[in-house]
């Protein structure tokens, strides 16, 4: 696999994805979530995708691909090397989600298009980001300023943890990603809910090996 990045190829990417993006509700009812973990070794990206119940949050369906990975890892795109494995996770589904959970960021990315942003515009759904640590910004109270507009909330989540950082992807307002994560918040862990289960399944497939026996063997456990 070529491991050069043309940055200057990204670049017109990301500009195609920013015109892409849109911050309105796309729809009425959520009634499933997709989350996703993502995780690297020796060039290959191991995803764990879950489905569960908006309201119930409990486990419909999970899914996991091994594929190479797209590139050496850099802050500056990460959207690039994660977005791939979420996006051929994502097409293993038999349900398909009505909102997408990534961890990471949404419109506060620097460039304005993060994980959420890219997600969410490539595959066309809602799509939300969760981030553990703020890298880009400042905060007013619970407020995500950049450049003295409203970008995000953070959310305590966790007692006597640091709070999580939440942007919106794509097809889905502001405020309306705010009151949904609210919702999938479960004060025994960090990570809003449907992200910890997927983060979870990413453990045990390592544990099992998933990430060099391949696909084949694994892929498609229901639960």
């Amino acid at each position: 696999m070529d491991r050069q990045v043309d940055f200057k190829e990204l670049k017109e990417i990301e500009k195609q994805i920013l015109k892409g993006i849109s911050l309105k509700d796309s729809f009425t009812k959520i009634k499933t979530i997709a989350a996703f973990a993502v995780t690297f070794k020796e060039r290959k990206a191991l995803c764990a995708g879950v489905i569960v119940d908006a309201d119930s949050l409990g486990v419909i369906e999970q899914r996991e691909t091994v594929t190479e990975e797209p590139m050496p890892y850099s802050p500056r795109v990460v959207a690039f090397r994660e977005g791939p494995p979420i996006l051929q996770t994502l097409k293993e589904f038999e349900k398909k989600p009505d909102l997408i959970l990534v961890e990471g960021f949404g419109s506060l990315h620097p460039m304005k298009v993060g994980l959420g942003n890219y997600v969410g515009v490539l595959s066309n759904k809602p799509c939300v980001a969760v981030a553990k640590e703020l890298i880009f910004g400042g905060l007013e109270e619970d407020k995500i300023m950049v450049n003295d507009k409203v970008s995000g909330f953070a959310m305590k989540t966790k007692e006597f943890a640091n709070p999580v950082y939440m942007t919106p992807g794509h097809n889905i307002s502001l405020e309306t990603a705010k009151v949904l994560v609210k919702k999938w918040i479960n004060p025994e862990f960090k990570m809003p809910y449907p992200l910890h289960v997927a983060r979870k399944y990413l453990v045990k497939l390592k544990k099992a090996g998933a990430i060099e026996i391949g696909t084949g063997e694994m892929a498609g456990q229901e639960v």
